[in-house]
């Protein structure tokens, strides 16, 4: 069978027993969707890469004890912030996170048909999103952006913030609830829409 088309399952199963495509392909999978997520935990992006780096090397020396399991990008997220709450350089977040490079207006252009009135009205509302998701408190925002960037279920966010499910649930909608109040309900009627 190809490595690169399996399910996580068989991808996981292949990996634990040795077979260095299958841990290759984990690695080319999901290694971006870590740097991404573990960016959103520390401005240290050297550190990140270091950490991801160290993730691997260790899920490949303890690969015959590891259990099964259905998702592998759950799994890696978890051990990537356990590992970077771990570091003896940084707390998570300790140093105040770049929402630019998270939130970068490329990314919410309006369409070409779209007015230039439009246009700046739009902007205008990104920009009070961005500010509204910089001023949510540490876990709230971790668990939106694990939510609505990473598509995480509100069990997996559970598991990697290391809280129940509906603690998961309450940090979503305060989250929400003060982004309405902070930003024009259309751009987050269109965020929603996006994630």
């Amino acid at each position: 069978m190809i490595v690169s088309t399996q399910s996580d399952v068989e991808l996981w199963n292949d990996f634990r027993r040795g077979n260095l495509q299958a841990y290759e392909t984990i690695y080319r999978r999901y290694a971006p969707a870590l740097f991404s997520y573990g960016k959103r935990l520390t401005s240290d992006y050297d550190l990140v890469r270091d950490v991801i780096q160290d993730v691997f090397v260790e899920i490949w020396q303890r690969r015959e004890n590891l259990t099964d399991l259905q998702t592998i990008k759950f799994y890696l997220f978890r051990v990537l912030r356990n590992a970077l709450s771990k570091s003896r350089k940084h707390l998570i977040d300790e140093e105040p996170l770049e929402w630019e490079g998270i939130w970068s207006p490329e990314t919410w252009l309006p369409s070409v048909e779209s007015t230039i009135t439009e246009e700046e009205n739009r902007q205008q509302q990104l920009t009070r999103l961005r500010q509204g998701i910089s001023k949510l408190p540490e876990r709230q925002r971790e668990a939106v952006m694990l939510a609505f960037f990473d598509n995480l279920s509100n069990e997996e966010i559970g598991h990697i913030m290391g809280i129940h499910v509906q603690s998961v649930t309450n940090h979503i909608s305060r989250a929400l609830h003060f982004l309405k109040d902070v930003v024009v309900s259309g751009i987050l009627a269109v965020f929603l829409e996006l994630y």
